[in-house]
């Protein structure tokens, strides 16, 4: 196994490790993807968006604050290799920035680019399982050679990602509605409770103390399960029909 492959490994853990956190912190993952792309492509710096789950909000982040900084604006002018990338799923390899007609291509974000000393760029989209969710930038200095085998890791790092990405994302949502499910548990204990109050305290079937008990809600406006947890505490007597 080469250095690049077992710092590619290595990158595959870290990735995996940060996806694994809890609480989740994408933005972590993302500045571990910029960080790993550089070193394993030899750029000079990198930057990523990333569309969670076609969110209108797109997260951004790059190895250093100029190229953080480019990675944001370029989400408002909606041009750059990366917005190309991210929204076409195609990547672009080792487009020469200085060219006429890449700054033509993107007017605003060409001219920042050689201001900030990177000449060539190559841009890797990141898929989730519903299509592509963001894109990986690689900036490499004005006529500087491509490494083929360092696209492969990167193209390689950049699926991983990619997955990773995704999978953060459906732990988020399954953890989500677990809590939902348990907050909604919880409620219908209580109200159970209530209603087995009710029921023996005034003589009452079941439905008749849980019609009684939404009623007192409903004219309140107030959610059933608090009204319910009162009447276990014994903080309010509801009033017979």
């Amino acid at each position: 196994m080469t250095l690049q492959e077992q710092e590619l490994a290595a990158v595959f853990a870290r990735l995996t490790g940060e996806a694994a956190r809890d609480p989740l912190d994408t933005q972590a993952l993302l500045a571990a993807l910029v960080e790993s792309g550089r070193r394993l492509f030899g750029a000079r710096g990198a930057i990523v968006q990333y569309t969670p789950g076609g969110a209108a909000a797109i997260q951004t982040d790059g190895t250093d604050g100029a190229l953080q900084a480019l990675a944001a604006d370029a989400v408002g002018w909606r041009e750059g290799p990366g917005h190309d990338a991210r929204t076409t799923g195609c990547a672009l390899i080792d487009v020469d920035v200085t060219t006429r007609p890449t700054q033509v291509r993107w007017p605003r974000w060409s001219p920042r680019v050689l201001a900030l000393g990177h000449g060539r760029v190559t841009a890797l989209p990141l898929f989730s399982k519903d299509g592509p969710a963001g894109c990986l930038v690689l900036f490499t200095a004005p006529g500087s050679l491509l490494d083929e085998r360092a696209l492969k890791l990167s193209r390689s790092l950049a699926e991983t990602a990619g997955h990773t990405l995704s999978l953060q994302r459906e732990v988020s949502e399954s953890r989500v509605l677990a809590g939902q499910l348990e907050h909604a548990l919880s409620s219908r204990v209580v109200v159970e409770q209530a209603k087995g109050i009710l029921a023996a305290r005034h003589d009452l079937t079941l439905e008749a103390a849980f019609a009684r008990l939404r009623r007192y809600a409903r004219s309140r406006q107030r959610k059933v399960a608090d009204v319910a947890r009162e009447v276990i505490d014994g903080r309010i007597e509801l009033p017979t029909d």
